[in-house]
């Protein structure tokens, strides 16, 4: 998170600041300083690669004989970059995180109660409409016995189309590949008050911890395939009206209950990356 403010800042500092005082003074010092003084990141960057601190790839360099005209160099460019097919295009975000709320519902005979949670999810943009999607999740399992606890926790990868990503609806469709992890934990009252009772205060918590419960665990290969709606916000957020989505997962039963056919509705925010 640091890295990635500290990222943002230095490029908001070299839009709205270092630009700036470029149109605005002509003594080379001055743009030097302010170049290589408020980007140290970039600087170091530059220097790394044999290049001087005040090096910019998207610009003329400080001497004022370049940068007399830089204003209307970048008016320019802006719209000779129109006739210039890109891809993504422009106002597509290269790269996408999405901070979501879950709700899963188990589908079968002696089918779980439902598991609510929420997770993240990085969309790498590898064409215009095909992103390379990695997807953590994790739910706490409702409807369990009296002290009787448990979590699921899904890692996945795969494809995700979307047909029109310019405009300010977009849909997407997505298959996932990866693993669920289903675990249970069991308490048990009477031997917790008694292993507390009977153990020193300097026991570690851990070894207290294993004697008054009983844990099940199970692992399974697991096929997740959807559909989603998206609402842009603004250049930065958009909000996921909602997805839908069926996974189906090769683990095992824990205590007779079955995990292995799920519904999951998903919404949240999305940070769009590239676009501002």
């Amino acid at each position: 998170m640091i890295g990635l403010g500290w990222s943002i800042t230095e490029d908001a500092l070299d839009q709205y600041v270092i630009r700036y005082v470029e149109r605005h003074t002509s003594n080379n010092w001055t743009r030097l300083l302010v170049r290589g003084g408020l980007n140290p990141a970039r600087s170091l960057a530059n220097v790394l690669a044999f290049r001087p601190p005040w090096y910019r790839d998207n610009r003329p360099g400080v001497d004022s004989s370049q940068l007399q005209d830089l204003e209307f160099m970048e008016s320019l460019r802006e719209r000779n970059t129109v006739l210039v097919e890109v891809s993504p295009p422009s106002g597509v975000a290269p790269f996408e995180f999405n901070l979501t709320a879950t709700i899963k519902t188990y589908l079968g005979d002696a089918h779980a109660e439902p598991c609510v949670g929420g997770g993240g999810t990085a969309a790498l943009r590898v064409a215009s409409q095909w992103q390379f999607v990695v997807d953590v999740s994790g739910c706490k399992l409702l409807g369990l016995a009296n002290n009787l606890s448990g979590d699921s926790l899904s890692y996945l990868g795969g494809a995700r189309w979307i047909p029109n990503p310019v405009g300010r609806w977009t849909s997407h469709a997505e298959l996932l590949l990866g693993g669920t992890k289903l675990t249970q934990e069991l308490v048990y009252p009477e031997l917790e008050k008694a292993a507390k009772a009977s153990t020193a205060n300097s026991t570690a918590a851990y070894v207290l911890h294993a004697m008054y419960t009983k844990d099940w665990e199970t692992n399974g290969f697991t096929i997740q395939a959807g559909t989603g709606l998206d609402v842009k916000l603004n250049n930065a957020l958009s909000y996921r009206v909602a997805k839908l989505e069926y996974s189906h997962s090769w683990t095992k039963e824990l205590n007779g209950i079955k995990y292995q056919n799920g519904l999951q509705f998903t919404t949240g925010l999305v940070l769009r990356m590239g676009t501002w």
